[in-house]
């Protein structure tokens, strides 16, 4: 899923307006940066795409939360299948535009629309796998990931040094043959590989979309697919969510 989201932000990227879909923080710098220097049509970029987004992340919450309340275990995949439809939407609208090598976005209130398709589907996928292994964790996005990488690394650290420190060497190697069982190191695994993830995805994306422009689109399309098909038959929504209000926390 990182994988798909960071080909689907480089992609989009790539071909509106240099806009980031998948993660806000570099828009929301962007349009303060772009409105102290009086660059509204920039701001206006930057600062439309945030609310797909956001409506993404209602959407794809409200709707999980509604089914598990209605007992509909494989709740992610309404979300997925919400995703591919945008994305196949982005797909079809957008190439439209495409004029060869070179994107010919519509002005007005086509091209915020047509923004708006893949920024709502990165939303979407945003509330879909957050927690894992007791870690609270976001697909399409690296900042919190790499927060908690660091910490976890630190944590092992310590335990490591607690249960090394005036032993002998066969200390050193016992101790390192259980490190795969600590938390610490399956969190910093985790987040590292999501970080991974998200970078080889971008780097896909870049490489596809010069070859294939937004048809590229069809390799995260397909991850996604196949995600939303292991959770029909696999529901993942509880596995290691929390059942009461403290899974808005």
């Amino acid at each position: 899923m990182s994988w798909a989201a960071g080909f689907v932000d480089a992609v989009s990227w790539l071909v509106l307006y240099h806009v980031y879909t998948s993660h806000m923080t570099g828009n929301t710098a962007s349009l303060a940066l772009e409105t102290a220097r009086d660059e509204w049509q920039q701001a206006w970029h930057h600062g439309w795409v945030i609310l797909p987004f956001f409506a993404g992340l209602l959407y794809s919450a409200a709707t999980t939360k509604a089914a598990r309340r209605h007992g509909f275990h494989s709740s992610f995949a309404i979300a997925l299948v919400t995703e591919l439809l945008l994305l196949f939407a982005f797909i079809v609208f957008g190439s439209h535009w495409l004029r060869g090598r070179q994107p010919a976005i519509p002005g007005g209130l086509a091209g915020y629309l047509l923004v708006s398709l893949p920024a709502a589907a990165m939303g979407v996928q945003t509330v879909t796998v957050t927690r894992i292994n007791g870690l609270r964790v976001y697909t399409t996005y690296l900042t919190g990931s790499l927060t908690k990488c660091s910490e976890a690394l630190v944590d092992y650290g310590f335990w490591l040094y607690d249960r090394t420190r005036a032993r002998n060497r066969k200390r050193f190697i016992s101790a390192f043959r259980i490190s795969l069982r600590q938390r610490s190191v399956q969190h910093a695994l985790l987040t590292a590989g999501l970080w991974l993830g998200f970078f080889s995805g971008a780097v896909c994306g870049v490489i596809a979309e010069n070859r294939f422009s937004l048809l590229a689109l069809c390799a995260p399309m397909a991850v996604i697919a196949a995600a939303a098909a292991v959770d029909l038959v696999l529901p993942v929504a509880a596995a290691d969510e929390p059942d009461s209000a403290d899974s808005a926390h």
